[in-house]
């Protein structure tokens, strides 16, 4: 559990995050030279996990791991599964200590040879889970990351600005007109005040191109 002041963890999560990045720039060429634009997102972040393990460098910053399940306890103490992160980087040994990563897939083309943006499902089936707390409970901070599958990334941005922009009130947002800079890949950063909860959480998202 975090203990002390929001603030603080949220500039060290943060931080920790910043050099996680970096790790994943370095490896990103290797990651996208096995994939394709039909590739599944499990795919993706399987090879991308496997290169950061085998590179090491991650190793600095805590344990990652792939597809953690999270688990809660009921009113009878029994516990189920209420999510499935597909990257969580643990800063140390308390299980509640680490930053989210969710992944999903963009600009699909589909068999018909039609794009879908699916930039409504990155929203409601991924950001949604933090403003919920169902990802990053206890946490002031967690990240998404989107794999844009034809490399249209300005498209990709557009229609995440549509998507945040027609669901602000559901998501809570706390953030004005979207922020973003680009480089070897997109990043901005939305803050939500959480679904019944007397909290915030500030989500950072970075978008990579897979050509």
């Amino acid at each position: 559990m975090i203990v002390g002041s929001s603030l603080v963890w949220l500039k060290h999560l943060k931080d920790i995050d910043h050099y996680f990045i970096q790790c994943v720039e370095k490896v990103w060429p290797q990651v996208i030279s096995r994939m394709n634009s039909t590739s599944w997102e499990d795919e993706i972040t399987q090879r991308l996990v496997d290169l950061l393990k085998k590179d090491k460098s991650i190793i600095k910053y805590g344990f990652l791991d792939y597809q953690y399940k999270l688990r809660e306890e009921d009113i009878f103490g029994d516990f189920s599964n209420k999510g499935i992160l597909d990257m969580a980087l643990f800063l140390d040994q308390d299980y509640e200590r680490y930053i989210a990563y969710e992944c999903k897939r963009l600009n699909v083309i589909t068999k018909k040879g039609n794009r879908s943006s699916l930039a409504g499902t990155y929203v409601d089936d991924g950001l949604m889970r933090y403003v919920t707390a169902q990802y990053a409970e206890n946490l002031p901070f967690g990240c998404m990351i989107g794999y844009v599958m034809d490399g249209d990334t300005s498209f990709a941005i557009q229609q995440l600005e549509l998507a945040v922009d027609k669901r602000k009130k559901k998501l809570n947002l706390a953030t004005g007109k979207l922020s973003v800079k680009t480089g070897l890949y997109a990043e901005f950063e939305t803050s939500h005040n959480r679904t019944g909860k007397k909290s915030s959480i500030s989500v950072r998202h970075r978008i990579f191109s897979m050509s």
